[in-house]
């Protein structure tokens, strides 16, 4: 098999013919050259030091104190020291490594060295030398050339890898370019160059995805994040452990393209890398080791190991150089050599002194000199500056702002593109309620009985048109990491972004105001006039792009995402209510009146309104008096019952009519409009210079949190790491090794079961047909082996873990996968423990909560909750993490970091007390080589008391390797190896070496050695087929001869059925389980402050504001009309609440389906209900807010008492407010239950809401609407809420109209006012105020409130019976929850075929897929990403 290795061909080739700063490039600045030299750099941190948990109660005691001691103290006293008195120097073409555990600082000191000093602050006498340049002018000059990436990988989700990494590319041209074609060629070469180095050609055209968006694997979209640094060609770069997630081939692949670039380009590359293999060691060029913040080597790498070796360390014969070095900053893992155990270095301090008196640091410190004497930072250090970084007009910026615009726009259409639906669905949608609102309006008559019906219709159009916009400040939230980490990378303004998201809305913005705005406009029979209708959609247009920026400044503006919602939604409810229609401005109070002069969608409102009234004069149809007996009254003995009518008159002037009762006036027309244009353009330069100068909150970094007081401990954290010298990690303590017995983890109550998978295979159904992810993969676990699973990034590992494990939701399974016939109950899933490769937990649990959640809801029942928490502190014990068990988890970036955080996986899975089969899901990615050995040997440990255990893992040491028993190899979804590995791995080298694989050295990674030999386009063009070897292999056929042995034997076990063994599916009751899920989810709810604050806030806003707009309402026409919207402005609070209430759903769902509902911790059910258990006592606190702060203020307690029946209505109208709270809480989760993400879900509900809002029957009395809608008015919920709340506050008062709204007329002369509307008052009703006058007659058309709200079709008598109906809404969303969530989220049964002789069938609810099945499992509206 030699052809397969052509010759000339090595194992670990260069790739120079791929380099992606290939010397053809233009832009490639030739003879510039990069290097840092930094002295004594000590850096502080602000404020990290652990804290106290903040809950619902201490968070105003926490705020205040840090108040106060920001007041008191000085900086110096709010600051920690992170890193202490580094120094270094590195050259151009050379690439430093960074050695050290979690908590060293590594991640500090690369951001330091690239610039990114947010939260930290340098120390005055540290010197930092980049040739002569101060990292201020670094910074101000050259940001893009200094570029530090950070471990977590964020994309635009919809952008393809090409897509992404041209853009990148021509964002850092240099402007030698000679056209905007030229410099697009350049950017394409660049990346193509870029990703045949990086192995991405396969993945130019596929998405980069995201957790919801299906596209690349995760380790091809960290290879993704890493091009996207290298297109940019900067100078100096430094990379924080980008290796998490690779494999070992692409690691050392990685790697040395960098060496390539830095010695053919003259950069530099800094890198702090965990598990760094012997190869991928010796290709940087220095090393530096870090302890605890303090710097204990410097130097060639060549040296570092003897360094530490003279003093009196020994390094074992297979360990990797970087493995010594990290391993003598760990008490537990560093050996010393014989003779000197009283002589070395202990502590950080001892190994910072014995450095700093070495001869090893003399030479760097007068390299340092040297070169600080060669580029001094004199101030005028400019000359020094790389060309690169002086571009045009002093900018360090590449294209300037207009192109960048350009780019930014290209790639704004390209998103747009590659994602249509939410546009079209937007559009459509408001089209249809756009056509819905002209059919409830259809054709309205030209005459007075319509002025309420335009006035509610231009309303509702101009406030649509504004808020049509909301969904923006979302969508910015969504994208600004993305646009923080590339604004870093200096590929353009923060600004030129926002305008080019600005101009890509531009279309859909036409697209919408056009669906929305067009069909009502004719169907309702407005002012039809070409004039009319351009002007109406100037002022539409213009009012949508106005509310844009109104959202967007709200949301540059906020800090989180969460704050932003309560003062958001308050100050449009502000600009709803003063926008002059549900509260005109006669009866505006003078305190809030402001608001209406600073309000664009009350200027917009007036000009609508005069462009429909002005200049026509409308017919009356109500006079009064009016009807039988007053047809032939004479002159001015008759007026038109509408404001602003002349008495005689038989029509009404439209600006007669805005004038009384709005004072609208036709010359604002055209002034309004200067005005909105004035209001854009502030919000656009406000949204503008808030994006640019205005940045997110970024992650505090891992801060250890603790619950109370107590738990406590006075530790310092930096902004990245974990903890400081005080205070070592977990890994890091001087404590001996426990001792404890590995018993509790194999002995009582373990099961000894074997799990055998035969021609195996899984597809999937993809755009392009179907892919078939897995074919044909054989092999087999067993009590007490450890066996490895192995392939490179994208072949399949963790899609075969999701099958085996019974966790692939969608695609067909076939083939044979058998169990014991004991095992083969429905308990079966519940006794397998799986750590996925997400660290999936809750955020506000600590980590011993979390482990005891795990422990009373998986193990079984016959053990006692005392034995499961003595369990749990085993776990704990085995895993130390007795120093963060009650530290809060927090989440990734916030909290414990990724050792700990990876511990704890492992642990809530241990903590289920497995009884038969573990799976992991690379344990090891993201850990330091010391605690990924530590972790293996647990589960060494574990194997070894009897468990079986599968693990998937990408960069295995050689003594980490060796521990495994079996190793499963697949590539591209099918087997090339399974069988032993042997010892000192001869077994498996022996095998492909007889295949045609060359010889692995005798100090060489054998795991490293396989993936470089079976990897495809890694710098050669052919390579073997392994799998086709394998399949015609003798040892193939000796595994299926084991196998068929195997299959048979565990036939046999059918008669076999231990009585002790659990067969349930879960190990606790239902109402357990409820118990336990709700009292975490209030615990959730409890320890998130801005969650509940945000919910008070909002419902105490939005009660004070209509409160006291609204307040004390009269009892007059125009008063009853307010206290009837304010009513109806409450059931806008629930559009705010839904974008509290449905992501802490789906939080909980995501949580759930990944991880909780596999492991058959608690029912579907059970899940919905507790979420729904546990808002109540929130929104319970929620209706009595706002019924205290809007009930009273109003004045509706007035009417109660003028009644005679104040506790009755008051105590209706609570129960009816808690009614609502609960109603709009269900009714969020309902909607979320079937929800992809946040977003569509707010949308949908808000759409659906509307409708409700339009037709509860205050916009469009039931008696307006056409017969064919009302349904709507009978089937909408919010119809019994409003009557019920209606009828409660106003019924049984009796009306005084103001001055302006009686109707004057003259009687006959022969004739009082009584004698005259005798017959008129008793047909009409209504009361007249001077039945005694002989002219001037003063009558209201409605006297009391009963008359006025039946026209609503509104009844007292029927107040108790809405209430009950409102509550029936509550359960009917309850209902539909669980319903939508059976239909919609939870896996459909799976019928397999049966073949003859199989150990029996297992049914779904058992363990699905596993037997002879051929299965298709069908989940509706859930994306499921494959590796």
């Amino acid at each position: 098999m030699g052809e397969c290795y052509p010759e000339g061909t090595n194992l670990s080739p260069t790739f120079n013919d791929h380099d992606p700063s290939d010397s053809d490039r233009e832009d490639i600045r030739e003879n510039e050259r990069t290097s840092v030299a930094y002295h004594n750099l000590t850096v502080y941190g602000f404020d990290a030091r652990a804290s106290q948990q903040s809950t619902f109660l201490n968070l105003p005691l926490t705020v205040i104190s840090r108040l106060a001691r920001w007041m008191v103290a000085t900086s110096q006293d709010l600051r920690c020291c992170i890193v202490q008195g580094f120094e270094g120097i590195v050259s151009n073409g050379e690439l430093l490594l960074v050695l050290g555990k979690p908590g060293s600082g590594c991640t500090t000191l690369l951001r330091v060295l690239a610039g990114d000093t947010h939260g930290l602050e340098i120390d005055s006498s540290a010197a930092l030398n980049y040739q002569g340049t101060s990292i201020r002018e670094i910074h101000q000059h050259s940001r893009g050339d200094y570029t530090y990436l950070a471990e977590s990988d964020v994309h635009f989700a919809h952008l393809t890898v090409s897509q992404t990494l041209t853009f990148a590319a021509q964002a850092r041209s240099s402007f030698s370019s000679r056209s905007r074609l030229h410099r697009f060629r350049s950017a394409t070469r660049t990346m193509k160059q870029t990703t045949d180095a990086l192995g991405l050609q396969a993945t130019l055209h596929t998405k980069l995805g995201d957790n919801f968006v299906r596209g690349i694997s995760g380790g091809e979209r960290k290879r993704a994040s890493i091009a996207e640094v290298l297109v940019g060609a900067s100078r100096l770069q430094c990379w924080d452990n980008s290796i998490r997630g690779l494999d070992s081939a692409n690691a050392l692949q990685f790697v040395q393209t960098l060496r390539s670039s830095a010695m053919r380009n003259h950069t530099v590359a800094i890198a702090t890398l965990y598990q760094a293999s012997e190869d991928i060691y010796h290709c940087f060029d220095k090393v530096t080791v870090l302890y605890e913040g303090r710097e204990i080597y410097f130097g060639p790498t060549a040296a570092a190991k003897e360094y530490f070796t003279e003093l009196g360390f020994l390094c074992s014969r297979r360990s990797t150089t970087a493995d010594f070095l990290c391993s003598v900053t760990n008490p537990l893992e560093r050996v010393v050599q014989e003779g000197y155990e009283d002589k070395v270095p202990r502590t950080a301090a001892e190994f910072a002194r014995t450095w700093e008196c070495s001869r090893a640091r003399e030479k760097l410190v007068a390299e340092i000199q040297a070169y600080q004497a060669q580029y001094p930072l004199d101030g005028k250090s400019s000359r020094h500056v790389p060309p690169s970084t002086i571009r045009r007009g002093g900018t360090l910026y590449s294209n300037g702002m207009l192109g960048e615009i350009h780019l930014c726009v290209v790639r704004g259409y390209q998103r747009l593109i590659q994602d249509l639906t939410p546009m079209i669905s937007g559009i459509i949608g408001n089209a249809v309620i756009s056509i819905i609102l002209g059919s409830m309006f259809y054709d309205m008559p030209n005459d007075t009985s319509s002025f309420f019906g335009r006035g509610v219709l231009l309303f509702f159009t101009i406030l649509t048109n504004t808020l049509l916009a909301s969904f923006e400040g979302v969508q910015l939230w969504d994208h600004r990491p993305i646009v923080e980490k590339q604004y870093r990378f200096a590929f353009y303004h923060r600004s030129t972004e926002a305008i080019a998201s600005m101009l890509c809305d531009l279309p859909n913005k036409v697209l919408l105001t056009t669906g929305f705005n067009v069909p009502f406009y004719f169907l309702a029979n407005m002012h039809r006039t070409p004039a009319a209708f351009l002007t109406f959609y100037l002022f539409a247009f213009t009012s949508l792009l106005t509310g844009s920026m109104l959202y967007r400044t709200i949301g540059a503006m906020s800090r989180t995402l969460t704050a932003s919602i309560a003062p958001g939604s308050n100050f449009i409810l502000l600009l709803v209510i003063y926008t002059g229609f549900v509260l005109p401005i006669p009866s505006m109070h003078p305190w809030l009146r402001w608001v209406g002069y600073l309000n664009p969608v009350g200027y917009a409102f007036e000009s609508l309104m005069i462009n429909e009234f002005d200049g026509r004069k409308f017919p009356c149809v109500n006079f009064v008096p009016g009807g039988a007996g007053y047809t032939k009254v004479g002159p001015g003995q008759q007026t038109c019952a509408v404001t602003g009518a002349v008495a005689g008159s038989a029509v009404v002037d439209g600006r007669s009519y805005l004038a009384t009762t709005f004072q609208y006036f036709p010359e604002h027309l055209w002034r309004n409009l200067g005005i909105l244009y004035a209001f854009m353009v502030f919000l656009c330069c406000l949204y503008l210079l808030a994006t640019e100068f205005l940045p997110a909150e970024r992650s505090k970094g891992e801060v250890v949190v603790f619950k109370n007081a107590r738990s406590l401990t006075a530790r310092d954290s930096n902004d990245r790491e974990a903890h400081n010298a005080s205070h070592p990690s977990a890994g890091c303590s001087e404590k001996k090794p426990s001792e404890h017995s590995v018993e509790p983890f194999g002995g009582q109550g373990t099961q000894r079961a074997t799990f055998v998978w035969d021609n195996l295979s899984y597809e999937i159904k993809t755009g392009e047909g179907h892919a078939k992810l897995l074919a044909g993969v054989e092999g087999w676990i067993e009590p007490g082996t450890l066996t490895a699973l192995m392939g490179d990034s994208g072949a399949g590992k963790t899609t075969l873990l999701n099958v085996l494990a019974n966790r692939a939701d969608v695609g067909v399974v076939s083939g044979e996968m058998v169990v014991n016939m004991e095992f083969q109950n429905e308990g079966f899933a519940r006794k397998v423990g799986y750590a996925q490769q997400q660290d999936s937990a809750t955020a506000t649990a600590t980590v011993k909560e979390a482990l005891v959640f795990s422990a009373r809801l998986r193990q079984a029942s016959k053990f006692t909750d005392a034995e499961k928490i003595a369990y749990v502190e085993e776990v704990i014990a085995k895993l130390d993490l007795h120093d963060f068990a009650d530290a809060v988890i927090g989440v990734p970036g916030e909290g414990l970091n990724i050792e700990q955080r990876k511990r704890v996986t492992i642990g809530i899975e241990l903590a289920a007390r497995p009884e038969l089969l573990l799976f992991l899901d690379e344990p090891t990615s993201g850990l330091d080589s010391n605690t990924a050995w530590s972790i293996c040997t647990l589960l060494r440990k574990l194997a070894d008391s009897g468990q079986a255990i599968l693990c998937t893992i990408h960069q295995p040491s050689v003594t980490v390797f060796e521990m495994f028993d079996r190793l499963l190899f697949i590539q591209n979804g099918r087997s090339i190896y399974f069988g032993n590995i042997g010892p000192g791995s001869r077994t498996i080298i022996e095998y492909f070496t007889r295949h045609g694989a060359a010889e692995c050295g005798s100090l060489a990674n054998p795991a490293e050695w396989l993936m470089d030999i079976t990897s495809r386009s890694k710098g050669t063009t052919t390579t073997c087929d392994w799998p086709g070897i394998w399949a015609n292999s003798p040892e193939r056929r000796q595994i299926k001869e084991s196998l068929t042995a195997m299959k048979s034997k565990l036939k046999a076990s059918l008669g076999e059925k231990p009585q002790h063994i659990s067969r349930s599916k879960y190990a606790l009751p239902y109402l357990q389980q409820l118990y336990h899920v709700t009292k975490r989810n209030l615990q959730q709810d409890w320890r998130t402050p801005s969650y509940l604050y945000s919910k008070v806030f909002l419902a105490l806003g939005c009660g004070l504001i209509i409160g006291f707009s609204f307040y004390m309402s009269s009892n007059s026409l125009q008063g009853v009309q307010n206290q009837i919207f304010s009513v109806f402005l409450l059931f806008t609070l629930h559009s705010s609440l839904v974008q509290l209430v449905m992501p802490r759903f789906l939080e909980r769902r995501s949580l759930y389906e990944l991880s909780e509902r596999p492991s058959r911790m608690y029912r579907w059910d059970v899940f919905v209900v507790s979420n729904v258990i546990s808002e109540i006592p929130s929104q319970t606190v929620l209706a009595i807010i706002q019924f205290l702060t809007w009930y009273y203020p109003v004045g509706m307690y007035k009417n109660a008492l003028s009644t005679h029946d104040l506790n009755e209505r008051s105590g209706l109208m609570l129960l009816l407010l808690l009614s609502y709270m609960l109603f709009s809480s269900t009714f969020s989760q309902m909607v979320a239950t079937i929800m992809p993400n946040a977003a569509t879900g707010i949308n949908i509900s808000s759409l659906l809401y509307s409708l409700s809002l339009i037709f509860c029957g205050i916009l469009v009395a039931p008696s307006a609407l056409p017969r064919f809608w009302i349904f709507m008015y009978r089937s909408t919920p919010i119809t019994y809420f409003v009557n019920a709340m209606v009828s409660t506050g106003l019924a049984g008062v009796t009306v005084k109209c103001s001055t302006a709204e009686l109707v004057e007329f003259d009687p006959p002369a022969t004739a009082t006012c009584g004698q005259y509307l005798r017959g008129f008052a008793t047909q009409a009703g209504g009361a007249l105020l001077n039945p005694d006058a002989t002219q001037q007659c003063q009558f209201c058309t409605v006297s009391t409130t009963d008359a006025l709200i039946a026209r609503l079709g509104i009844f007292y008598q029927n107040r108790w019976r809405n209430f009950g109906i409102s509550l029936a809404y509550c359960v009917i969303n309850i209902v539909g929850a669980l319903l939508l969530y059976r239909l919609f989220r939870v896996p459909f049964g799976v019928h397999g075929a049966r073949r003859d002789g199989h150990a029996g069938k297992i049914s779904d609810k058992q363990l699905r897929g596993y037997g002879a099945v051929e299965t298709v499992v069908r989940i509706l509206g859930r994306d499921s990403q494959a590796e």
